[in-house]
């Protein structure tokens, strides 16, 4: 048998593409160096969500007031059917009037879980070598709530221990003060 040559103007083989391997094996440059976090605002304070905590953000919803409670628990919402208290922090820390901020932050799960109004959230990347600073004190929360505070271009993010703050909060959100009950009232 003979072989028959290719003509002239027919294609040639495709060629191995050295590169192509380097392209498809180098790391994605827009992905982000990092730790994702989610950060909220209240009033000009940022603060961080702890990466594990279950947090949901939800437009205002109806709050059923609560009898003998600080203005700044608002009361009760309904999220999906579970009900959960909704404080306004803001009030608190900056002891300014109660408002319904532009959102809620649902924190934590079904029974455990409660609301913070909040002005905005935001995700952020931080770099592995950003370093925590010792946090500013919280006007009218105690200093162990802080945990630290993270700079990442040019803004401040403090760390809080979330689920002592939110059980802080239901403590004291009660104007009647505590008192055990006896078998004789």
């Amino acid at each position: 048998m003979s072989e028959v040559a290719a003509p002239a103007d027919a294609p040639a083989e495709p060629q191995a593409w050295p590169w192509l391997p380097a392209i498809l094996d180098a790391p994605d440059s827009t992905q982000p160096i990092g730790d994702f976090r989610h950060a909220f605002r209240i009033g000009q304070r940022w603060l961080l969500v702890p990466a594990a905590m279950p947090a949901e953000v939800y437009p205002p919803l109806p709050c059923a007031g609560l009898p003998f409670t600080h203005p700044w628990c608002l009361g009760l919402a309904s999220f999906r059917g579970d009900l959960a208290a909704v404080y306004d922090l803001g009030a608190l820390v900056d002891e300014r009037t109660p408002d319904v901020g532009r959102y809620f932050l649902l924190l934590g799960r079904r029974d455990s879980c409660a609301a913070l109004c909040i002005d905005e959230i935001n995700g952020i990347t931080v770099p592995p070598d950003t370093l925590t600073a010792p946090p500013p004190p919280l006007p009218g929360l105690p200093s162990e709530l802080a945990r630290g505070v993270l700079v990442v271009d040019r803004t401040s993010y403090v760390e809080v221990d979330l689920v002592g703050l939110l059980g802080l909060l239901a403590e004291r959100a009660s104007l009647l003060a505590a008192s055990p009950l006896t078998s004789e009232e």
